[in-house]
């Protein structure tokens, strides 16, 4: 019998979350197939090495499975390192060992290794990797709040992915949800109490001087202490300990303002190593590190810790000899210095710990740290800046109106930098105004006032001055936060041409033509990728791919991070997939990968997904298209940006509207209008683009273009093309033409201009052209919608005919094709007077319900022949064509 289910229990069975189970799938197929490709030809074996907890055995595993599998003989030596007892190698057998890298193998084992074996150096999966294996190993999709959280803990450690997930099972944050697993608090909250065992990592160090281990120890100051350099840390605990962390890849360095800082990996090890040091262990790690001043800004952490607790540091060294005390002194007077708690907020808003800036300004006033009024107005600045990021709107303004009258303050301060006119004044002045203008533009949705307050700006700076340039850059700046693309470009040119003909222009310009006000090289940078953007909205793809070449080529001396900002990698994406497609874009992630390794980078989880939609969407793949856009949706209402939800919410109409999901698309295109300023965005072009495309899926035409028009009288003329695509997909005869007479430039809007030109001339073999193309570039749901059209037009039985039905048939795209009836509608009925046999109603029934002339044949069990015969005579009986 079986019990009752208690009244609480019920239900329980949906949220279960899922447990992590072996998955047998092979995790890094590409290294594993060329592993054993190697292997096979070359008859020797293989030694997979790479960080504690990488996978090295997983990926062991993988390839002596597909050597049995290619009638090769295989010993595997997992664990190579740990090995107690000795191994033998069979006769015509090959080797597959794995070992941690940079531990020493048995000496038994080196002789056959070094003779046999090739060695495989791996790296952590990267964040995409890091998701599949995931999903693999819980049968579900996760949520990109579960990813953010997975990877800020893992950077791509397998062990670290695994331990992660489990405790945040284990404490219940983690609920499935519309198909997905996610997260029930936000990703900040959810990783600040991991708990993993270190061991899992560092298992196998000895046992130094006092019962300390060495590793453990060395291990925990790079934790607490984030911003340490080699020979920083050298001092501290010795070479040999250094040197052994490194090669074991507990510790690895990294570039950070242009200094080689070390930090522990993965990173929920460092996590868990802070957690276990006690106070004492922290003030004496921060003592030794705030007597060690460098070029590298101190952790904000350290100051922090600092600020807070100097009186109890000294109570602490009172009874210490008078060196000691001296030293002491020397590290609270440093601590406190409105120096060294400047550097650590700007550290900390660099790196986007937002909390730590606001508790750091907080600190600095309870601790009393004299500064002078040009100091204040910038710590108040950079606490605005915090508040402002954490969408504390109204602290925000209120920091940055302290700000501004500290800085009214000290205009009657005179000294070397910091008088009016003096660039610390200057760049503080600047900063202010900035933060002000995005201030505004995010509160109002809308760049007038932020406009305004720019121009009001320029009166706070003497004629001549080279800050009136960065003023006209943060012009460029907010009309491309609105979408206002044409003026984005008229403003960046008059910046970079002579601003006089004999006559200043403005008030302000310097009649000089041998020395115009040149920018600072990181806005020069920032406007160069915003007017990539800008040329690619207006159609102008192939000048805009020059002018990201160029800015790309100037970059490589710098490091990554100042590679990795989120105009430079938004002007990547935009430009190539709108201008070259899905297969260009394939071949430009190196500054994506770039950028999943640097934390300072600030591109949340509902952005990333976005792009994935993006993506997807153009691709074709519309099933992986809508889970993405729903995904960035509810992340982005939870945890932000906020500006963003309008483009997630109108991809998802689209995607919905492309797939016959009527009702959603309209449930989505009422909430984006519901949003205030919807396309007051950088996006805003994009997003009335897929506004036309759900209308024309929807039958309103006459909405659609008057969508497309508007983007054209703007002269965004790339982005018109892109909102009429839908409108020319499904041969509306006024959007053609509209499409067909652009001027645009770039692989993907010629694409789009000549399928309009083609739909209009009703040429089945050029439209089969145009649809190749597509292929070839990546889009297969344009590629498969124009087929259908060239099919349409063609003679049933007709060699275009037969084309394009192969062309659809090889295409492809996520989901069935009846996803696409939202551009062709659905099936037309049989007429009436007309008589089909049995198979052939089947072979109409199945057609109507999208399958392919292969998937009917698999169906009915006859072969593809068979099946274009019978469709041939449906066509021929009913002078119609049954494909929606």
């Amino acid at each position: 019998m079986v019990p009752p289910r208690r009244p609480d229990a019920v239900g329980l069975e949906v949220d279960l979350v899922p447990a992590w189970k072996k998955d047998r799938a092979v995790l890094r197929a590409d290294t594993v197939a060329r592993a054993v490709a190697l292997c096979v030809e070359t008859r020797r074996g293989v030694l997979v090495v790479g960080p504690p907890g990488a996978g090295a055995s997983r990926c062991a595993a993988d390839i002596a499975a597909g050597l049995r599998a290619a009638g090769v003989r295989v010993s595997v030596w997992d664990n190579l390192d740990r090995a107690a007892a000795r191994k033998t190698l069979p006769d015509g057998a090959v080797v597959v060992a794995s070992a941690r890298v940079g531990a020493a193998l048995p000496e038994w084992s080196c002789e056959v290794v070094t003779a046999s074996t090739t060695r495989l150096t791996l790296r952590n999966l990267t964040r995409g990797g890091s998701e599949a294996a995931v999903s693999a190993a819980v049968g579900v999709p996760i949520s990109a709040r579960l990813v953010e959280a997975l990877w800020t803990c893992s950077h791509g450690n397998l062990m670290a992915l695994r331990a992660t997930y489990d405790d945040l099972a284990t404490r219940g944050l983690t609920r499935r949800m519309r198909g997905r697993l996610t997260l029930t608090v936000d990703p900040a909250t959810a990783v600040a109490d991991v708990a993993v065992d270190p061991q899992l990592w560092i298992g196998g160090s000895g046992t130094g001087p006092g019962g300390v281990d060495p590793m453990t120890d060395a291990l925990t100051t790079v934790a607490l202490a984030r911003r340490l350099s080699v020979p920083d840390l050298e001092d501290l605990h010795g070479c040999d300990v250094v040197s052994e962390l490194l090669a074991r890849a507990l510790v690895v360095e990294g570039q950070h303002d242009g200094a080689n800082v070390l930090a522990v990996q993965p990173p929920v090890l460092a996590a868990a190593l802070r957690d276990a040091a006690d106070h004492r262990r922290r003030r004496e790690t921060y003592d030794a590190v705030l007597e060690r001043p460098g070029i590298v800004p101190p952790d904000p952490s350290v100051v922090l810790w600092a600020l807070a607790n100097v009186p109890a540091a000294q109570a602490a060294t009172a009874a210490q000899a008078a060196t000691s005390q001296a030293t002491a002194s020397q590290a609270a007077t440093a601590a406190r210095s409105a120096t060294t708690a400047l550097a650590a907020a700007r550290a900390a808003l660099d790196a986007n710990d937002y909390r730590t800036g606001v508790e750091l300004s907080q600190a600095a006033r309870r601790a009393g740290v004299v500064m002078t009024p040009l100091q204040q107005a910038e710590f108040d600045l950079i606490a605005g800046s915090c508040l402002r990021l954490a969408d504390r709107v109204y602290e925000a303004a209120e920091m940055f109106e302290r700000s501004l009258e500290c800085l009214r303050a000290s205009a009657g301060h005179r000294g070397d930098d910091d008088e009016p006119g003096g660039p610390e004044f200057t760049r503080v002045l600047l900063d202010n105004v900035a933060a002000r203008a995005d201030l505004a533009q995010y509160r109002d949705r809308s760049p007038e006032n932020s406009l305004a307050l720019i121009e009001s700006a320029h009166a706070l700076l003497a004629p001549g001055h080279p800050g009136h340039s960065v003023l006209d850059a943060l012009t460029v700046v907010h009309l491309s936060y609105a979408g206002r693309y044409r003026e984005a470009v008229r403003a960046y040119d008059e910046i970079h041409e002579p601003r006089f003909d004999g006559v200043p222009r403005e008030p302000w310009a310097v009649a000089d033509p041998l020395h115009p006000a040149p920018l600072p090289v990181e806005w020069e940078w920032r406007l160069e990728a915003i007017y990539a953007i800008a040329l690619d909205a207006l159609g102008q793809s192939d000048t805009a791919l020059a002018v990201l070449r160029r800015l790309a080529r100037r970059m490589r001396t710098v490091d990554a991070h100042a590679r990795s900002t989120e105009e430079y990698l938004a002007a990547w994406m935009y430009v190539v997939l709108h201008g070259f497609g899905v297969t260009a874009l394939l071949a430009e992630l190196s500054p994506f990968l770039a950028a999943e390794q640097d934390d300072s980078v600030r591109l949340g989880p509902g952005l990333r997904r976005v792009a994935d939609a993006e993506i997807a969407l153009a691709a074709g793949d519309l099933s992986a298209a809508v889970a993405a856009a729903s995904d960035a949706i509810d992340t982005i209402e939870v945890d932000g940006p906020e500006e963003y939800l309008s483009r997630a919410l109108s991809l998802c109409a689209l995607i919905a509207a492309l797939s016959g999901r009527t009702a959603t698309a309209k449930e989505k295109l009422r909430r984006l209008r519901a949003v205030p300023g919807y396309a007051n965005s950088p996006l805003g072009p994009e997003i009335r683009g897929a506004e036309a495309g759900v209308l024309y899926c929807f039958g309103r035409f006459a909405e659609a273009r008057d969508i497309v028009r508007s983007l054209i009288d703007e002269g965004q003329l790339g982005a018109a093309a892109r909102a009429a695509l839908a409108g020319v997909l499904v041969a509306d005869t006024e959007s053609c033409r509209m499409v067909s007479g652009l001027e645009v430039s770039g692989e993907v809007p010629v694409l789009l201009r000549d399928i309009a030109a083609d739909t209009l001339a009703k040429n089945p073999r050029r439209l089969l052209d145009a649809a190749q193309r597509a292929r070839g570039v990546g889009f297969h749901l344009v590629s498969v919608a124009v087929a259908d059209r060239a099919r349409q037009l063609a003679t049933p039985g007709s060699q275009h005919h037969i084309q394009a039905e192969r062309m659809i048939a090889t295409t492809e795209i996520g989901g069935a094709p009846a996803d696409l009836t939202g551009l062709g509608g659905s099936a037309p009925g049989v007429p009436s007077g007309v008589t089909l046999t049995r198979r052939e109603s089947q072979i109409a029934d199945l057609v109507g319900q999208g399958l392919t002339n292969a998937e009917i044949a698999a169906e009915l069990h006859l072969s593809k022949r068979t099946v274009e015969g019978h469709l041939n005579r449906i066509y021929t009986k009913t002078g119609t064509r049954l494909r929606g």
